[in-house]
């Protein structure tokens, strides 16, 4: 049906040109999306992406499908991983890079949905595949995986937080502009990005993308008499380091939130000016990758 593919696929102009402004020029003499046979959603061929029987429809249903694939022109064609051990270079780029697109398209509410859903899966992922994003295996299918999508895609998130937009943006041009026709692995990625922040990012690479897992919170908050203590415990094997935001809601109905960086398996913290304290929050604005539970004691 043509009329429902070229208006299903009408989106890839807008979509290119994002990628485009964001990472750098785009990197062929043409872009074909073609509805053909495939085993996956879609194929990123160079200049040629192949989608799914299913994907005209004639509502626009695959917009994060055609970004996603539009977004592997840059990452897995034209910069690409020396090995599969690092394929969260090209799936994990393509994943968190779609989500950067529906941000602009529809607002932070659309990315802040996308990465809980995200996070949902790298979750039970993890309960049956307790090995970490970059992973040696050889069935090299197997990483075809939710740690190379979505963990990836949640390593970028989490590196765009702790640098900031402007020097996140910077992160992902320069890495592009220097390995574009050619070959990276992680330690690469690394390099630029500690060059290009001024961050010692050994840890986070470490944490996020070498071991296994993520943090396992049990969060116990209780009232005191000039503010609340709150006590984070990480119940994981590995220790991992992080920024924990709290959103703490009082009798008026308001948010403030207060940002705990969590060092230790076990971890007070006395936040004073606080009184009538109904509820904590974990994480408000979807800036971790964690699983946890909070409760209040006596």
């Amino acid at each position: 049906d043509s009329a429902k593919g070229f208006y299903d696929y009408g989106l890839a102009p807008s979509i290119l040109r994002f990628f485009h402004d964001y990472i750098g020029a785009y990197p062929f003499s043409k872009l074909a999306n073609v509805q053909s046979k495939t085993m996956f959603g879609g194929m990123e061929n160079a200049s040629a992406i192949f989608y799914n029987e299913s994907s005209v429809t004639g509502t626009r249903s695959s917009e994060g499908l055609i970004a996603h694939e539009i977004a592997h022109q840059w990452f897995g064609n034209m910069a690409t991983e020396k090995s599969f051990a690092h394929l969260w270079l090209s799936e994990g780029f393509a994943s968190y890079l779609t989500h950067m697109y529906l941000e602009q398209q529809y607002g932070t509410d659309t990315l802040q949905k996308g990465m809980r859903q995200d996070r949902e899966q790298v979750i039970r992922f993890s309960k049956n595949w307790n090995k970490p994003v970059v992973d040696s295996t050889s069935d090299l299918m197997d990483l075809l995986n939710a740690n190379s999508y979505q963990k990836g895609s949640w390593v970028l998130h989490m590196l765009r937080q702790q640098v900031g937009d402007d020097v996140f943006k910077n992160i992902i041009s320069n890495y592009y502009n220097q390995y574009k026709g050619s070959n990276a692995e992680t330690a690469d990625f690394k390099t630029v990005a500690e060059k290009v922040s001024g961050k010692n990012l050994g840890l986070f690479f470490k944490q996020w993308l070498f071991t296994a897992g993520q943090p396992q919170l049990q969060v116990q908050w209780k009232q005191a008499k000039d503010g609340i203590v709150v006590t984070v415990k990480q119940t994981q094997k590995n220790l991992f380091a992080f920024p924990l935001q709290i959103g703490i809601y009082t009798t008026t109905g308001a948010l403030p939130t207060e940002q705990l960086n969590i060092t230790k398996k076990e971890e007070t913290f006395v936040l004073k000016g606080y009184t009538q304290v109904q509820q904590i929050v974990l994480d408000p604005y979807t800036q971790l990758l964690f699983e946890g539970k909070v409760s209040k004691r006596k």
